[in-house]
């Protein structure tokens, strides 16, 4: 980007923007990757992504009367070299936000400070990390008896936002994943394990390595399960595939108009009802240990959860669920002020707990006693809104539980079930754990959630996938 940086370029468009105001986000995402493939490591890299992104502010006056009836936004974002071409973005901007019309959002900035740290360099990876992972797979890889395919990436993304209203934020933030599978030889087993964070070096090679060969191991012994409703333990990354679709579809502005599961009979919303009896609960907070995150709202669009103009507020933690019960509703301030309900932002992480929750994921499928236990989840879509009815497959393994004790596999199933609708028939429950979802691993990685033992899951057709 020649010698202009990034920073350099955000404090430009701000200045450009000054007369009618607007919100400017610069983004580097410095990633360094590695996959394997039969065995053997294939590729490795080292990439650094950098976009300039711009919403302008544009006052519209109505042509009858001249008088001001509002505030368009417009929305443009791309690569920049030059003054220029930050220029050229900005006036981008302008042009789609005279295309817009006015926004439903419009509302007043808040005002905010330069970071100290502002101007500083972006972030890049520790190239030891991949070197950390090598190593370990190594090792895995001296096992003949299965093949092994993976990949693992550290990403630091280093974020510039300022705002007209004064607010100049600099936000870094670390993102590790590890995937591992191992397949037999006949292709006909294969068992998954991964594991997100915010550092590879934390990643045990070998304690994944062992995961997935003892599921293969299980998977030698093939039991006939028919379709049904089961009583199934689903692990922490399954768990958090569905809580995360729970999650997302947590709108207070949905569910206030009756379009959401979290509508209430006759209108207004469903918060304050029991949805289990247990201590069960649904957290999002910026500032958890390990999982920290963006702790200000930046957004560059509006929708139901965020608005532009609420760019610069402060994210703190929101309870959507709180023993058992709907305490809040995600939104934007415009959205909580037609809902009737307090602002809430989300924070990008999710923490599951159940207080009674005990052990492992294998001690909670011991306790289970006679089921299935399901590894993860895969092409998991929406059905239903209203019920929040969700379909999917199981994915690299279920296991047949019998007196306690695993005692081999059965086939894959696909699954209809809704994340709330479920959450009356948790029976237990074990302790949260860091983990990685499988099905949203690439938006959202950042998940500490408990094993669910529930009854009467439904596992409606047989799958062919391994």
């Amino acid at each position: 980007m020649s010698n202009l940086t990034l920073s350099q370029a955000v404090d430009y468009a701000i200045e450009l923007l000054s007369d009618s105001g607007g919100v400017v986000v610069g983004e580097v995402s410095n990633t360094a990757n590695l996959r394997w493939a039969n065995s053997s490591l294939t590729t490795n890299g080292n990439t650094v992504e950098q976009s300039l992104s711009v919403a302008a502010f544009l006052p519209i006056n109505d042509p009858a009367t001249a008088k001001n009836i509002g505030t368009a936004v417009g929305i443009a974002s791309g690569q920049i070299t030059d003054l220029a071409s930050v220029a050229n973005l900005v006036d981008k901007s302008r042009q789609s936000a005279l295309a817009a019309g006015v926004a439903e959002d419009a509302n007043d900035l808040p005002t905010g400070v330069a970071a100290k740290d502002f101007h500083d360099v972006p972030a890049s990876v520790d190239l030891a990390e991949l070197e950390h992972i090598a190593i370990g797979l190594n090792k895995v890889f001296e096992n003949k008896h299965s093949e092994y395919f993976g990949y693992c990436e550290i990403t630091i993304d280093t974020l510039y936002v300022a705002t007209s209203a004064g607010m100049k934020t600099r936000f870094e933030q670390k993102t590790s994943r590890f995937e591992l599978s191992a397949k037999s030889i006949d292709r006909k087993r294969s068992a998954w394990s991964g594991q997100s964070g915010t550092s590879l070096l934390s990643v045990d090679v070998h304690s994944h390595g062992v995961e997935v060969d003892q599921g293969l191991k299980f998977q030698e012994n093939q039991i006939e399960i028919p379709a049904g409703k089961h009583k199934v333990t689903l692990s922490p990354s399954a768990v958090a595939d569905l809580m995360i679709y729970l999650m997302w579809t947590a709108s207070a502005r949905e569910a206030s108009e009756g379009r959401s599961v979290f509508s209430a009979p006759g209108g207004g919303t469903r918060i304050g009802e029991q949805l289990t009896t247990r201590d069960f609960n649904v957290v999002s907070d910026p500032e958890f240990p390990g999982l920290q995150t963006i702790n200000q709202v930046v957004s560059l669009g509006s929708s139901s959860f965020t608005s532009t103009f609420d760019t610069g507020l402060p994210i703190t933690k929101s309870e959507l669920i709180s023993k058992g019960k709907l305490s809040s509703l995600g939104s934007s301030r415009h959205a909580a002020s037609l809902a009737k309900l307090p602002f809430t932002p989300l924070a990008d992480n999710i923490i599951v707990t159940d207080t009674s929750g005990t052990g492992s994921l294998l001690d909670t499928a011991k306790r289970m006693q006679n089921g299935l236990l399901i590894t993860c989840l895969w092409y998991i879509r929406e059905v239903d809104s209203e019920s929040l009815l969700l379909t999917g497959l199981t994915r690299d393994g279920v296991y047949v539980v019998e007196n306690g004790e695993i005692i081999g596999a059965a086939s894959n199933f696909r699954f209809n079930e809704s994340p709330v609708g479920m959450l009356n028939r948790i029976v237990d429950a074990g302790q949260s754990i860091a983990c990685l979802p499988r099905e949203w691993a690439d938006y959202f990685a950042r998940a500490k959630v408990a094993p669910l033992t529930i009854s009467d899951f439904n596992l409606s057709t047989k799958s062919d996938a391994i």
